[in-house]
């Protein structure tokens, strides 16, 4: 029974989204749009709590904002959104890509995530954005929580050259990050360049380029 409505709701939610598609902000779209962000992406629990909070100067993070919450963090003189969950054809994103443009926000598509380890390039790639865009910056993922809380890591690992025990307290329950979850294979990772840090003093960038192996610290963490 349980696998079946998890089928229906999934074929619902698909078909909604084909709906939006393509997208040419008209009002209909618009509202749509709302309606799956704030039902099926869960803008209600987001509604309220927003998971804020300062990386660094010019440095924010949060969960996927609103277009209500757009408008307040251009107010605050944000410059770049960097958008850890990727282009979609979510409300949500079709909402945050339309105020983006609107307000003349530069919205940056580079998806992380939460409960499988990216790639190499997409690791690295993002030191580069972190370099080239203008700030002040917002990232966000869809909790604030996981991916924004790995991002928040590399952004002090790569740009700042935060010691690496104050880093990784950018990836903690404090955010709503709970390591024992599916989204414990991040601090796995992190644990694992610790360990290799300790013994041959690498640095992070280093360790990527030439250590890092996603597939294989996957397996080790499955067990």
């Amino acid at each position: 029974m349980f696998n079946k409505l998890k089928t229906r709701f999934e074929k619902f939610d698909l078909n909604w989204r084909r709906s939006l598609e393509p997208w040419e902000g008209r009002e209909e779209q618009l509202i749509s749009a709302a309606k799956h962000s704030f039902w099926i992406d869960h803008e209600f629990l987001r509604y309220c709590y927003h998971n804020r909070a300062q990386v660094a100067p010019g440095v924010f993070r949060a969960n996927q904002p609103s277009p209500e919450r757009i408008t307040s963090w251009a107010k605050l003189g944000i410059k770049t959104i960097v958008n850890l969950r990727g282009q979609s054809n979510h409300g949500s994103y079709f909402l945050e890509a339309q105020k983006c443009s609107d307000l003349g926000i530069n919205l940056i598509n580079h998806p992380l995530y939460a409960t499988r380890l990216a790639n190499q390039d997409e690791l690295l790639s993002l030191e580069q954005i972190f370099r080239s865009i203008e700030y002040p910056i917002l990232l966000h993922c869809k909790s604030g929580a996981d991916r924004a809380g790995l991002a928040s890591v590399l952004y002090h690992l790569t740009i700042l050259g935060t010691p690496f025990s104050l880093a990784r307290k950018h990836l903690s329950f404090r955010y709503l990050h709970i390591k024992y979850a599916r989204s414990g294979i991040l601090d796995f990772m992190l644990d694992s360049y610790e360990c290799d840090m300790q013994k041959t003093g690498i640095g992070f960038k280093s360790w990527l380029k030439t250590s890092y192996d996603p597939q294989e610290l996957t397996q080790k963490y499955r067990g």
